[in-house]
């Protein structure tokens, strides 16, 4: 991008000092994705930073420069800052980091830009709230990513022929097929790779706008775990490690 770009919607996922007075800032756009840029002089002007640069604000950004790390040209906010509380402020912090640190740099995300800002509007509602009612909206966020990144396979089909997902069928994760049909006697338990049809399409039907049962809250957790610990590795996530020394495991 040798010439300035047009106007582009974005969140700050991360930022850093950079020289004796900028920033390096961690951007998510929804034509890019995530992107680097340097903020020249943000830590300067102050007030700059405190109306514009913070997390969890919805930003209006201009992107100058040839190389992949761009320069912030103007920023205007575009709308209220989300004042995330308590949990939901970790919530939010641990979708930013999971950003970081799996989307590659460069890359459209539409539908991930819009979960992403629909989580936020959720985070900032709920008030007082509790460690359950951060699950529904960090589940859906964390499977659209998963999604989006290949990870996560379909929640209504399974095998390799793709075969739709019965409601009284069970399914085994499979690193290379997605979701397998098994048999299995009503008494044999199960392991954490395996999930039933009805949990599979209670997800399905979570992330399409529908509401989360108990009973599908659960597995999906178990599910994103899973998924989750392949691609981030044996690196521990710090945000979960700031929630765990605050709020305690639960």
């Amino acid at each position: 991008m040798k010439t300035p770009q047009p106007p582009q919607p974005a969140y700050i996922l991360h930022s850093r000092p950079y020289k004796d007075s900028s920033l390096i800032l961690e951007l998510f756009t929804p034509d890019y994705g995530r992107l680097g840029c340097v903020a020249r002089g943000a830590r300067r002007d102050k007030q700059r930073r405190q109306q514009a640069l913070q997390p969890f604000t919805p930003l209006l950004v201009t992107l100058m420069g040839a190389g992949s790390l761009k320069t912030l040209g103007p920023v205007e906010n575009v709308g209220v800052p989300l004042w995330l509380k308590s949990r939901a402020v970790y919530a939010g912090l641990y979708a930013n980091e999971l950003m970081v640190r799996l989307l590659p740099e460069g890359e459209a995300h539409y539908t991930l830009f819009a979960a992403y800002q629909s989580l936020l509007e959720s985070l900032s509602q709920l008030e007082g709230l509790s460690n359950a009612e951060l699950e529904g909206p960090l589940r859906c966020f964390e499977l659209q990513l998963l999604l989006e990144l290949g990870t996560c396979p379909s929640l209504k089909i399974c095998g390799p022929q793709g075969d739709p997902v019965s409601e009284d069928g069970v399914y085994r994760l499979d690193d290379e097929w997605g979701l397998i049909p098994v048999h299995r006697s009503k008494d044999e338990s199960l392991g954490e790779c395996f999930f039933s049809g009805a949990e599979l399409l209670g997800m399905d039907s979570a992330m399409n706008g529908g509401v989360w049962s108990g009973e599908a809250l659960a597995p999906a957790k178990r599910l994103t775990r899973l998924l989750l610990r392949k691609v981030l590795g044996d690196k521990p996530l710090q945000s979960r490690e700031l929630f765990r020394q605050v709020y305690g495991k639960k």
